[in-house]
């Protein structure tokens, strides 16, 4: 649960202040080698940006004085272990269990 928190503040759209406007635009915007569906690998490179972001001593741990400020403050983590729950939502989003992510899965809610 811990991980799930965390991994809300750490969303690469907080980075950009200008929000993809289609799924498909968004699609595009993770999928690296153009193959027009999103790999583990291109998924969590781009979903991690937010945490290398954050990491300021780039230690590979965000320390809570790294985290923003306010209630959703929660202990340490290191990328490992946000890797790894990258990981179980990618899978989670992953309907047809084909190892990517097309854009409606994309948009889909994790299961």
């Amino acid at each position: 649960m811990r991980l799930l928190l965390t991994a809300s503040l750490l969303t690469p759209a907080l980075a950009s202040a200008t929000p993809p406007v289609t799924l498909d635009a968004y699609l595009r915007i993770m999928d690296r080698n153009g193959d027009g569906r999103v790999s583990l690998a291109e998924y969590q490179a781009h979903m991690s940006q937010g945490f290398r972001s954050m990491d300021r001593n780039h230690d590979g741990v965000i320390e809570v004085g790294e985290q923003p400020p306010g209630p959703r403050r929660h202990g340490a983590i290191t990328l490992t272990q946000y890797l790894r729950n990258l990981a179980a939502t990618f899978h989670r989003q992953d309907a047809n269990h084909d190892g990517f992510l097309d854009a409606r899965e994309l948009a889909a809610p994790p299961r």
